[in-house]
């Protein structure tokens, strides 16, 4: 691929300002021309045309050449665009990799939690939301399987209708809000491909262990708050009014407290059906995304025929892509086994992720709150609970 850095025209070294950069390529449009004009080799090319066709040629060809040297990027992007989408499958397969490492690293979480393991990285139950972000380094994770790798494959190529990305999940690691059971004793929040994984790899008892960690570090940090609050009372404040937001049902029902005027009366009638009508259109940005992306695709591409036209575009492209990532995966695969046996990390290293750590302004609040609390319980100023 053409690295652009040094392009006499790159953007870096243009006007910023809009006016300046109009003014600027209108000349160098000029400038094109006369090139033209006094080009040898461009005279010989053209002494077999009509004199006067050369002349309309010679600004046309000033006018590209001129708008080719503005928007160099866009072309460049347009004409590898089959490469690019290629890294972007790639980088979709390692995305559903490190989904393989998060549940590994959920399930070693659990365990920890119950008492059952010691890790050597782990001293409270916030370090596994702090390996999340760096899932690719963490040392203490056991090796990806191949079969862990057909399972993912699997989950990738399942249909579903109703599957709305669940496995876009936004935090791994957080105990609390995964295993959180609603009024039926459901984990409503419970990842999708958490869910498949266990059905897979028969892991789902885990979930049964006890949380003995984090029990204790809740009693450590009552103990903390209660005897902080000993010398610095909590501020109470009077109950607020609840908060009126400008989203369309509260818009509607302001109207028809505060309207009189028939016309506005009906024009908030019309705004609402307004409003329903597009959450029951077809969501445009999905379609548009799926149908750019079935143009570029590599096969032939099926409809379900049991789903309405945008539904089965849409399910059509999460296939293809899907299909795609699962042919990367193997790559990928590959290249985390060589990278292991060679001891390298896509991540940075362990020393510097440590030194992040020792930054890290919530892990430090999280092991200082849990230490003063077993001081103030009598207990060593350890992380040995």
């Amino acid at each position: 691929m053409m690295n652009f850095d040094h392009f006499i025209y790159n953007k870096a070294a243009l006007p910023s300002d809009e006016n300046e950069k109009r003014e600027f390529f209108e000349q160098l449009e000029q400038q094109f021309c006369e090139e033209l004009k006094n080009s040898e080799t461009a005279q010989e090319y053209f002494k077999n045309y009509s004199p006067y066709s050369v002349e309309s040629f010679i600004k046309f060809y000033a006018s590209k050449k001129a708008m080719l040297s503005q928007y160099y990027q866009f072309y460049a992007d347009t004409y590898h665009e089959k490469e690019n989408l290629e890294l972007h499958f790639q980088k979709k397969a390692e995305d559903m990799f490190c989904l393989i490492l998060q549940k590994k690293l959920f399930n070693l979480q659990l365990q920890w939690r119950a008492g059952q393991l010691d890790i050597d990285w782990i001293d409270t139950c916030y370090d596994f939301q702090f390996w999340e972000d760096h899932i690719l380094s963490c040392p203490f994770i056991p090796a990806v399987s191949k079969y862990e790798i057909d399972v993912m494959k699997e989950y990738l190529l399942r249909f579903e209708e109703n599957d709305d990305a669940k496995h876009h999940y936004n935090r791994w690691q957080d105990y609390d809000s995964i295993t959180k059971k609603e009024e039926n004793g459901l984990m409503d929040d419970f990842p999708d491909w958490y869910e498949f994984y266990d059905s897979r790899m028969g892991t789902g008892m885990l979930l049964l262990l006890p949380n003995h960690k984090g029990t204790k570090e809740n009693f450590y940090f009552d103990l903390f708050h209660e005897d902080s609050n000993k010398n610095n009372p909590p501020i109470t404040y009077p109950p607020s009014a609840p908060y009126l937001a400008g989203f369309m049902q509260e818009l509607l029902d302001f109207s028809k407290f505060f309207e009189k005027d028939k016309y506005f009366i009906t024009l908030f009638k019309y705004y609402k059906y307004h409003q329903d009508k597009e959450s029951r259109d077809p969501n445009y940005d999905d379609v548009v995304e799926a149908i750019q992306l079935l143009f570029e695709a590599d096969r032939p591409v099926y409809c379900h025929n049991h789903l309405t036209w945008d539904k089965a575009i849409v399910a059509a492209a999460k296939e293809y892509k899907n299909t795609k990532i699962v042919e990367m995966l193997d790559f990928v695969f590959e290249e985390y086994l060589m990278m292991k046996e060679l001891g390298f990390s896509k991540d940075r290293s362990l020393e510097e992720i440590k030194e992040e750590y020792n930054k890290d302004n919530i892990a430090q609040l999280f092991r200082k709150h849990i230490l003063k609390g077993r001081v103030l319980n009598g207990e060593p100023e350890d992380f040995n609970y």
